[in-house]
């Protein structure tokens, strides 16, 4: 029996046909994939957003005030294994670490937020993704990255603790001190000095929001500020000392809390049923008292020589502000030091 091979040209034809049978199905098959890939991305962030949505229905009051333009950023570990929002524990729990791989590479991990705005009187979050969040040198992200103190920021939930915290920064011409970065990257920052001596409110209210120092913060002291531009209007815990975050209001200035006070101790015996024993190793600690956003009773909460001390809000006591920069801050310059503080710009 006579056989006859395929012949060199119908090889060729045969490839040839095979290439351009390829070329009409790989594309086809590759868009096919990409879109399977951006349906399941898609579905995903409407698992997470719903993953935040009943997070924050059972933990109503980590959610922005109810003033237009207000927000609240949640990491997505929130859902997973916990985090601390505004002082309150969330345990977690929301989703699966699973849920998070990203369908479009599943080597990595979904790392973005959720954003929840108020407006119109209502409340609408939104996904944001990573490149989305933080700008380069960003003032939080850099500082975890290049801080010398960056070990002691690590070991204490992201919170500048000791007497030698090298957490020295300029803005708007002073020296303030940064007490902690936050889950946004935003930081927040506290005079290192007084700006002066005031009453808390001469009529007797210890409610920060309705005080006659919030009105001084927050009209002529933020008018006065050359780079109040960086700063980010942020919720702040004003309620009771035994329950600070019982309320809670937005401001641009603020003072400092007893929870941050207590939080920049690195004694291990303090804490915010032992404030006493925060004097020891507390770069906050001055030789005058000065007032807190808390109160207690008919008093509000003051630090007097390292003590939590309530007096009443008629007494004239040092002011010293806090603030919180934006994200899109950036350390232009500076090491941290007293002599060398941070720069930003």
């Amino acid at each position: 029996m006579n056989r006859k091979g395929f012949t060199l040209i119908e090889l060729i034809a045969v490839i040839v046909i095979l290439s351009l049978i390829a070329l009409i199905v790989f594309p086809a098959v590759n868009s096919v994939i990409k879109d399977s890939k951006e349906k399941a991305y898609e579905q995903q962030k409407q698992t997470i957003l719903k993953a935040v949505k009943q997070l924050s229905y059972e933990n109503s009051d980590i959610l922005p005030d109810e003033t237009d333009g207000s927000t609240e950023t949640i990491n997505l570990t929130c859902l997973t294994t916990g985090c601390t929002i505004n002082g309150k524990q969330i345990n977690g729990g929301y989703i699966n670490e699973d849920e998070l791989k990203d369908p479009r590479n599943t080597n990595e991990n979904l790392e973005g937020v959720v954003e929840i705005t108020y407006n119109n009187n209502q409340y609408h979050y939104t996904y944001k993704e990573k490149e989305n969040i933080t700008a380069k040198n960003a003032t939080g992200k850099w500082l975890l990255k290049n801080a010398s103190s960056k070990a002691v920021l690590k070991a204490n939930d992201n919170t500048y603790k000791g007497t030698n915290a090298g957490n020295y920064i300029n803005f708007s011409g002073s020296t303030w001190r940064i007490l902690k970065i936050n889950d946004d990257n935003t930081i927040t920052i506290i005079k290192n000095t007084p700006i002066i001596k005031l009453a808390y409110d001469n009529n007797g209210i210890t409610d920060f929001e309705k005080s006659s120092i919030n009105t001084y913060l927050n009209n002529t002291y933020y008018n006065s500020l050359s780079q109040k531009g960086y700063i980010k209007p942020t919720k702040q815990c004003i309620g009771n000392s035994d329950n600070p975050c019982s309320k809670t209001y937005t401001a641009n200035v603020g003072l400092l809390t007893t929870e941050e006070y207590v939080n920049a101790s690195n004694d291990t015996t303090c804490s915010m049923n032992t404030p006493n024993n925060c004097v020891n190793g507390n770069f906050l600690i001055t030789n005058e008292s000065e007032y807190t956003m808390n109160y207690n009773a008919s008093r509000v909460i003051a630090i007097n020589n390292g003590l939590l001390t309530p007096v009443a809000p008629n007494t004239i006591l040092n002011i010293r502000p806090v603030v919180t920069l934006k994200d899109t801050t950036k350390i232009t310059g500076g090491s941290g030091t007293n002599t060398n503080p941070y720069i930003i710009g």
